[in-house]
């Protein structure tokens, strides 16, 4: 059926009409409908059919579907075959999701009534309903979903020509195929039939506020609010108007009055977190999300809301959790999974990090981010055992190895990538490669910050400790913004590098002075340090009571909390003299005197690392 065409013709029709005439013809509808229903003996109820209808009709319509179900009852105990009555229940059903009990009863008065129109309104209203549905099935058959919706939508109009609801609803489903303009002409034929039906000027505002014109948006939200005084959905796009352009506070107002009408919107409660996290106010906004998610699981809006509010707590097991749901509900969702990936390896979950990089490998937007990510784990894994030895196999390091020179192939300028391989290559023993990686960096390396911090990290990841601080530290002068100032603390903060990270955060914080996460990395920095001076006491009371090894232990979790601490370096290098490991004696003197290279005892430390070199051998 070519719906274009009845769209027009249907629109010249309805032109000429006046509510005067619709009305009239309504009535006559009623009334033949009435006729053709199952005569009943009982007494008829208090108001006539002809205005018990489209009250009912109007009550679904702006969702006041509990007063309506309670008429229909009311109605159905007089005239239990009314199939009006009926037909409006199912409208009803559709209306409140209620799907599968809505499709049963369409499925059996449709054979009985199938020149019923508010049934077939009432069967597109279930298809289009499919389409938001957490079923896979259905979300795979999405357009199939609408088309068919949209053949309902037609027969309804064809046996009743003044039907606005379901040209209305026709609009939504063209809207959903990306029609826009006839959507709006179905909009406004809707309202030629009936001027002041509200939900059309909301549908039509939602058009001018996707087109970009707030205020004529708002104009038709205001108009669906004259006709409807008790509209939430207005109220929620009126606030999404005043959120794009920028005035939360009104717009959290609007919110707000949707929410207390409605409290069962999803997309409401989710815009009323999402505005609170715009206040600061981050309680309120976890109490939305998680309405949300009760309200309506499938919506993976307030997964993903939550996800990033624990991700920026330091909570990454709640956040990777929030993650997997929304994968889960929308397995497309690829940058979830580079996500968990990033998070897992941050928090030491080696093994999933490797699994959810491993899942990216070939992807055609994350392979990049997922071999660099593999190579980082690897990496991560090697320092914390002291070796590759029981990471994991050496086919699969030699296949990340792989990886990584295959992508440099594709992007040879990419210095990530050769940041990898410099890590991989350390991971295989293969220091020549390692060293080539390392000066392609540094040759290559620009003067701006990314360059920057990824020479500094290549000078980490070689061991060279005073370069890497030196790097950083220089880093800052090519910081021009506060995002680039956070970017850069949130780089030195991973690779504990606190002390640069804290300079990092107070040149943001002279940009902007009450930036909540500059001052949130600052108290995070601060606790570090109280956290790694606790387990340094308990470092240099266990090598006092000569127990190196448990000296060292102490050391290491110091060292977590906070890096750049020279003290902790050296009593580290003590103990693994004491325990006549020449290797780690070596390599902490030498970590000690680059983070401390005036120190008063330079020379003695000097004369014990050559010493100790020729030991090591």
């Amino acid at each position: 059926m070519n719906y274009k065409k009845l769209l027009i013709s249907s629109i010249v029709v309805m032109a000429a009409m006046t509510s005067q005439v619709y009305a009239k013809e309504l009535q006559a509808q009623v009334q033949k409908s009435t006729a053709n229903s199952t005569k009943q003996t009982v007494s008829a109820p208090a108001k006539s059919a002809t205005q018990i209808y489209p009250e009912i009709a109007r009550l679904i319509e702006y969702n006041q579907c509990e007063e309506a179900d309670t008429k229909i009852r009311e109605n159905l105990n007089l005239k239990p075959n009314d199939i009006n009555l009926l037909a409006l229940r199912t409208v009803s059903m559709a209306k409140q999701h209620k799907l599968d009990p809505a499709q049963k009863e369409l499925d059996k008065l449709l054979k009985q009534y199938p020149k019923n129109p508010t049934l077939h309104y009432a069967q597109g209203l279930v298809y289009l309903q499919r389409t938001t549905s957490s079923d896979v099935a259905y979300i795979k058959n999405t357009r199939q979903l609408i088309n068919a919706s949209l053949r309902e939508f037609v027969e309804a109009v064809n046996l009743n020509t003044n039907y606005y609801e379901a040209y209305n609803a026709m609009g939504v489903a063209t809207l959903k195929l990306g029609n826009t303009n006839d959507a709006v002409d179905l909009f406004n034929t809707a309202l030629k039939i009936n001027p002041s039906f509200a939900t059309a000027y909301d549908n039509i505002g939602i058009v001018e506020m996707m087109n970009g014109n707030l205020d004529s948006a708002e104009n038709y939200f205001l108009k669906a609010m004259k006709y409807n005084s008790h509209n939430p959905t207005a109220w929620y796009h009126m606030a999404q108007v005043e959120t794009r352009r920028g005035n939360y506070s009104k717009a959290l107002t609007w919110v707000n009055h949707s929410v207390h009408v409605n409290p069962n919107s999803s997309p409401a409660l989710t815009l009323q977190g999402e505005l609170y996290l715009k206040q600061g106010n981050q309680a309120a906004a976890i109490n939305s999300f998680k309405k949300a998610q009760i309200v309506k699981p499938e919506n993976s809006r307030p997964y993903l809301n939550l996800a990033t509010i624990y991700e920026n707590r330091a909570d990454e097991e709640f956040a990777m959790e929030q993650l997997k749901t929304a994968i889960a509900i929308n397995p497309g969702y690829t940058e979830g999974r580079l996500k968990i990936a990033n998070m897992a390896l941050h928090i030491k979950k080696y093994d999933q990090a490797l699994d959810y990089y491993s899942k990216l490998i070939g992807d055609a937007d994350y392979n990049d981010e997922a071999i660099i990510g593999l190579a980082n784990t690897y990496y991560e894994m090697a320092k914390e055992r002291g070796s590759n030895e029981g990471i994991t196999t050496n086919k699969e390091v030699y296949l990340a190895y792989d990886y990584v020179n295959k992508a440099i192939e594709q992007c040879p300028d990419d210095l990530k990538l050769h940041l990898a391989k410099l890590k991989l290559a350390r991971l295989v023993h293969q220091a020549p490669l390692a060293k080539d990686s390392l000066n392609y960096i540094i040759q290559a390396a620009g003067n701006n910050l990314m360059d920057s911090v990824i020479k500094g990290e290549a000078y980490l990841a070689m061991g060279r400790e005073k370069d890497a601080v030196y790097t950083f530290e220089n880093a800052i002068n090519f910081s021009n913004s506060v995002d680039d100032d956070l970017y850069l603390a949130e780089i030195l903060v991973h690779n504990k590098q606190f002390r640069t990270a804290r300079q990092a955060l107070q040149k943001a914080l002279m940009k902007d002075p009450d930036n909540v996460i500059a001052k949130n990395g600052i108290q995070y920095i601060n606790l570090c340090e109280i956290k790694s001076n606790e387990f340094f006491d308990i470092a240099q009371r266990q090598y006092q009571e000569k127990n190196y090894a448990s000296a060292i232990e102490y050391c290491n979790r110091a060292i977590d909390f906070y890096h750049n601490s020279s003290q902790i370096a050296k009593l580290k290098a003590m103990s693994y003299e004491k325990e006549l490991n020449y290797r780690g004696a070596v390599k902490y003197y030498q970590q000690y005197l680059a983070m401390n290279p005036n120190a008063s005892d330079k020379a003695e430390v000097m004369k014990k690392i050559e010493k100790y070199k020729v030991k090591a051998q």
